[in-house]
This record gives structure tokens, sequence and C-alpha cells, in this order.
């Protein structure tokens, strides 16, 4: 099927109002634009604000569908697992959670959100770590437009520690340090950047001139220390771990996921990449350089594509087997935007509703129960871009909620 095809019949412009009747190839599907979460920050537990993640949604979002379509005890998965902000509300929920992602990455931010650790913990394993060891910075990348040569020298010891130490005390300081590499106050170790984008070592530079300073030092331990303190100050600790080890995460392609097993998951909540909006690899690639990810384990296995007719393809082969993997009767909550193609803004939504009408794609597979939009509010990180709301970039949460037929 051809991308003219799956536009056919479906609006091409976003709307302020947009409740009613989406009229697709099988018949009408109720569209609601409604305030089904609050649009306020940092709202649910502090573990969900551990890191950043581009692209990410809002606790809030897999927390109104956990809580409304699944009892405690079920499984909730997610195959576009990202900062693994499903996986924890599952866990947070009392439900056993499955959180996937093509990039590694994503297990090193997931795994330690369920299986969080003490203060004590941390701080008596920080006292551990020699992070003044001698350090040949010639054999090291140059990060010198990021870092002061003492904080770097910090960071590569704290970095070789974490190669061979790895239990869920360091696991935890690993992805607490991960959250602290760059961003735009003193707390981060970096000079000052973007919090949530690995932007290039050029652009770093430019910065630096524009601000006619170079990188000052920033140590590191007390700043994991203090960015840890904030992570788990909700607490709830010990009932988390508990819940840890039934929390699965696997590292693979959405369109195989092997290690899930047929007719397991009660509830899947997910967001797939948009088009070609985000660079999921440039956008982390500090982070990757920080855990020894190579970028050819990553680049070419994320979809990131302009084509329409490809997206389409990528999310209908997700959906054939998320249809293997969710119980007769369960539910996918997909969260897409709208994005600018061909000249015109485009919702995603409608291309996913149409998907599941399509005989070419997955006909008799989902029935849409309902399609929720959410409006919502840019954070901070936008004002950093300067984008206006409903002007550029993704403006609403776009849900297409499905039943497995």
């Amino acid at each position: 099927m051809s991308a003219q095809a799956l536009l056919k019949n479906i609006s091409t412009e976003s709307s302020a109002h947009e409740s009613g009747l989406l009229m697709t190839p099988y018949g009408p599907v109720s569209r609601t634009c409604d305030e089904f979460w609050t649009a306020k920050q940092r709202q649910l537990h502090s573990l969900h604000y551990s890191n950043s993640y581009r692209a990410s949604f809002k606790p809030e979002l897999p927390d109104y569908f956990i809580r409304k379509l699944t009892n405690p005890g079920d499984r909730v998965g997610d195959p576009f697992g990202g900062r693994g902000t499903t996986l924890l509300q599952a866990s947070i929920l009392g439900r056993k959670g499955v959180s996937n992602d093509v990039n590694p990455l994503s297990e090193r931010l997931a795994y330690p959100k369920v299986n969080p650790v003490s203060i004590q913990e941390i701080q008596d394993r920080l006292e551990e770590i020699d992070f003044n060891a001698p350090v040949d910075l010639s054999k090291e990348e140059d990060m010198s437009m990021f870092y002061h040569e003492q904080t770097y020298k910090e960071l590569i010891n704290l970095r070789n520690y974490l190669k061979n130490n790895r239990d869920n005390v360091d696991r935890f300081i690993e992805m607490t340090a991960l959250s602290r590499l760059h961003g735009h106050s003193n707390g981060f170790f970096s000079a000052y950047s973007f919090p949530q984008i690995s932007i290039p070592k050029v652009n770093q530079e430019k910065i630096n001139r524009t601000r006619a300073a170079d990188p000052d030092y920033r140590e590191v331990k007390p700043r994991i220390l203090k960015k840890a303190k904030t992570s788990l100050k909700s607490g709830d600790v010990e009932r988390i771990r508990r819940w840890g080890k039934y929390q699965k995460l696997t590292t693979g392609d959405s369109r195989d996921l092997q290690e899930w097993a047929s007719e397991s998951v009660n509830l899947v909540v997910t967001s797939p990449p948009f088009l070609n909006q985000v660079d999921y690899v440039q956008d982390t690639w500090i982070e990757s350089w920080f855990c020894g990810i190579p970028r050819e384990e990553v680049e070419g296995k994320i979809v990131q594509t302009p084509d329409l007719e490809k997206w389409a393809q990528f999310i209908s082969d997700t959906l054939s087997e998320l249809h293997r993997v969710v119980v007769a009767g369960g539910y996918v909550a997909m969260e897409v935007g709208e994005v600018r193609y061909q000249g015109k803004m485009l919702n995603l939504d409608e291309i996913v509703v149409n998907l599941t009408a399509s005989k070419d794609y997955n006909l008799g597979q989902f029935k849409v129960v309902e399609v929720l939009v959410q409006s919502q509010q840019f954070t901070k990180l936008a004002n950093c871009f300067k984008v206006a709301n409903n002007k550029l970039g993704t403006n609403t949460n776009r849900i297409v909620l499905m039943e497995k037929i």
C-alpha cells in the first residue's frame, strides 16, 4: 500500500478541537481531546526523573492506562522502553513488567530504577571508588570541550571501575552518573550544555566561545550523591525492589521480541519513533561513550526514516509481534504525535488506526477502542529550543488504544 493510500480519507491538519468521531475504513472511532492526566511536572515517584531521555513520555501516561486496564499482578510491556518509564510505573503499581529497546543504553537506564538501593549504600560505595587514580588522557577521547581536565579524569576512573563492577549499587551509580554527563547547571559534570541531548563536539565548542568560558572543575562524587538523593526522595525503595524481581528487560528489535512469551502480556503502553523526528543515536552519543556502547552497535538498528511507507510497515510489523505476545482481549496503548509531512501536519494516530483496518497491514489483529488526545505544554527543554506551543515539534500525546481480537 502506498503512502497516499494510507493518507486517504484522513485529515492532515492538527486541530485544537479534535473531540468527535474519527472516520476510518471500517467505521467511526471515538477521538477525545481532554486532560486525562495532569500537565504539571514531576508529580509521580522521584525515580522517574532520575534521568532524561529524548522524546520520552510522562509517567502519568502509563499510570493512566495501567490503572484503568490492568489488575495487580498483571504483566505490562513496552517494546520501545527508552528510560524505563512504563516498566517503573508497572512496578510501583504492583504489576509485572517487561521492557525492550533496540538500544542497549535503555537497559542501563531502566534496570536501576526497578532495583533501587539506599543512599547509605551509594555513599559507602562512592567512598570505595578511587576517583583520583592517575589517568593518561592522551589515550582517551578528547572531551575537553565538555569537561575540565580533573573532572574528566574522575569520570574516566569511574567508567573504568564500572566496567568490572556491576552489582545493583554500582549500576545505580552508573545510571545517576549518566544523568549528570551534560547539562545547563552547576549540578552537571560538563560546561554549560543541553541536558537531554548529547550535542556534537563542534557545537559545544561554539557554546563555550559564545559564553567566553572554558569548562570549570565539577567534582564528580558529590554531584552523584546529590542527584541520587533527589532520585530516591519519594522512598518506597524496599517495595519497589521486591517487585524488581518480577521485571524483565530485553534488548532487541520490536518486530522480533524473542524473549517475550506468546500471550503473556495484558497491556502494552509504548511510544515508537515518530518518523525521523529524533536522532536517537546522535542524541545519546556521550551516554553511549560512557557506557562503552559502540556506535555501530546501535546505528542502523533504530528505525529513523522520513519515508511514511517504511515507517508504516515498521509499525505494522511491530503490531503483528505485539498481537503474538498480548493475551486475548488484552490492550495496546500506542502513543504517537503529529509530524510535518509533505508540507502539512500529519496526525500519526490516524495512520496507526488505518493500519489496523487494512488487509495489507493489520486487519483482524486489533480493534481500535478509542483515540485519546492529551494536549500538553512544553517543558524547559522545549523552551531551550525556542519552540512555541502548537507551532513546531510534537504538541500532543495522541494515544491509539487497541484491543487484541
